[in-house]
């Protein structure tokens, strides 16, 4: 597992230091670990290409700091969704379940679904990516069960994961839209558990 840089003292270097991650995060969802390189990081970020291996000992380093700003940002969504249905209550919890699993399991923006589904599998090639991926899914998967407890269905969260991602990869391979076929298919699990 890599292990995280301490963190810089001056605001200025916490504030270049914290590019460098948004900007490997966002070459790591847009293009997979392997695009995440010293010069292309420091590209992105608007930043002198020695900065990223002054901050970071190692690319290994710089792949799990991506990584776990990816994470954390899907479970923050995740997050608002369930708290958002914890807002309206169990009946239109109930009534609007699958729109609430949907936006909190599926990327915010169709066009990057593609690159979405690609870097995740492309993540078995960083053990820092995957890492990062594995160590945030608990937190992922609370946000999930706390939607589906508030719809009061019985499903876990994995089975959830499962269909979302295995429906979206389906729709991808298979030229679909991968909303419609990730909505069809929640509906079918929700339509049999209740």
């Amino acid at each position: 597992m890599a292990k995280a840089a301490p963190k810089p003292k001056s605001l200025k270097a916490q504030i270049t230091r914290s590019s460098l991650i948004i900007a490997a995060a966002a070459l790591l969802r847009e293009r997979g670990p392997e695009a995440v390189t010293y010069r292309r990081v420091a590209e992105w970020a608007g930043a002198a290409s020695t900065s990223v291996g002054y901050y970071f000992e190692s690319r290994a380093d710089l792949l799990y700091e991506a990584g776990c700003y990816n994470i954390d940002m899907w479970i923050g969504r995740a997050e608002r969704i369930a708290e958002q249905a914890e807002r309206l209550g169990h009946e239109k919890c109930r009534a609007r379940i699958v729109e609430l699993l949907m936006k909190a399991c599926l990327p915010d923006d169709p066009i990057s679904l593609s690159g979405h589904y690609a870097q995740l599998i492309a993540a078995k090639d960083a053990p820092e990516v995957t890492d990062a991926y594995r160590k945030g899914r608990k937190r992922l998967d609370a946000a999930v069960g706390r939607l589906l407890e508030c719809a009061g269905l019985m499903l876990t969260p994995t089975l959830v994961s499962a269909l979302v991602d295995g429906g979206a990869v389906k729709a991808i391979s298979e030229g679909l839209d991968v909303r419609e076929t990730v909505e069809s298919l929640l509906e079918a699990e929700i339509a049999c558990g209740s």
